[in-house]
């Protein structure tokens, strides 16, 4: 049994494995929902070779940046894994996450962000982290939130043209993935999230005086699919509060949606505004999945530009400093109001670069 980089060539004998293990027959094959993990150009992910050349195990590594205020953090996603039945009680996935931390590390990443949260990743130092709010829209609260973002808005199906100005709204974010024309373009296709909850997605801009000002993307229920109004996700946005308010109650109001559910980064305080306002529903949790740190001299020297003088002298190991980073209600921050709350902000990872 070899554990290596997985060569170009292998990964159709990996996705296939993907597709046994998490998608349906007849679904959408993980290499379609997944580009960035099996069609990446130059793959970082890891696998297990067996004597024969099959793939018994695989673990998806993808790299990303993240943009928090004027930071640049360069990180890693894990994803995909997966083991072939015929190889399980091995340990062959423990050993593929030893080697892609290794692999983070030496690459100078600061953190590798873990789709998952289960003892595989927890052994190895994931912890959660961050802190999200999480809006529920019925049709109630989504009539009220409408009103409360105005009437000024045209509201629409994103079209080709509207790419530019969408990726300039994403990239100016507070806090979220940096896209390049190209991945944008390419992760709008794949619909990666929508695929995995067995939704479809739409994308939908606001426009005020000819300019786009907002941009959402919602996995919703097909319609023909659906006897019943279901519930629909929202999966990223950008733009101004009001025009990402006015689109998300427009997509909670849409046939088939029973509710629709909105994860909010706690950063993101005037929309959050105006879904308290609206009477929309929150409940406080963390951010999607487990981070770790892959090198915490990297971690230091990408954040020290952010770090609001946050005293690092009392902390004692990494989950320590992942909570005072990044956790707004860390009980090691010194601020005692949440309005002044001095962690990072990030973008909530389940979003359109769902790895």
């Amino acid at each position: 049994m070899q554990l290596r980089l997985i060569k170009t060539v292998e990964l159709n004998q990996a996705a296939l494995l993907a597709d046994s293990v998490f998608r349906k027959s007849g679904a959408t094959s993980m290499k379609e929902l997944f580009p960035l993990i099996f069609r990446p150009g130059l793959s970082h992910s890891y696998a297990a070779i067996a004597d024969d050349g099959t793939v018994a195990a695989f673990m998806g590594l993808v790299p990303s940046t993240i943009k928090t205020g004027d930071a640049f953090l360069n990180v890693f996603s894990i994803g995909a894994v997966c083991t072939d039945p015929a190889f399980r009680g091995q340990g062959l996935a423990g050993q593929l996450l030893q080697l892609c931390q290794s692999h983070a590390a030496k690459a100078e990443a600061s953190l590798i962000f873990v789709s998952g949260d289960r003892s595989l990743y927890t052994r190895a130092g994931c912890v959660p982290f961050g802190g999200t709010q999480f809006a529920e829209l019925n049709a109630s609260s989504a009539h009220a939130l409408a009103a409360a973002a105005g009437e000024e808005w045209t509201l629409r199906p994103m079209k080709p043209g509207d790419f530019f100005a969408v990726n300039r709204l994403l990239n100016e974010r507070e806090a979220g993935q940096v896209y390049s024309p190209g991945e944008l373009a390419l992760l709008l296709g794949a619909e990666a999230y929508a695929g995995v909850l067995g939704l479809s997605q739409r994308t939908l801009v606001a426009v005020r005086d000819g300019s786009i000002e907002g941009f959402a993307a919602v996995a919703v229920p097909a319609a023909a699919e659906v006897p019943a109004p279901s519930a629909a996700t929202a999966v990223e946005w950008a733009g101004q509060p009001s025009a990402v308010a006015a689109l998300l109650a427009k997509a909670a109001l849409c046939g088939g949606v029973g509710t629709l559910q909105v994860p909010v980064p706690w950063q993101e305080r005037s929309l959050l505004a105006l879904l308290r306002d609206a009477g929309v529903s929150l409940s406080a949790g963390a951010n999607s999945g487990t981070v770790c740190i892959a090198d915490r001299a990297a971690l230091l020297r990408q954040t020290e530009g952010c770090r609001k003088g946050l005293d690092l002298s009392s902390v004692q190991d990494d989950k320590e400093l992942i909570s005072l980073l990044f956790d707004p209600a860390s009980p090691l921050h010194t601020s005692d109001s949440p309005e002044e709350s001095e962690a990072i902000p990030l973008p909530y990872m389940s979003g359109l670069r769902f790895i």
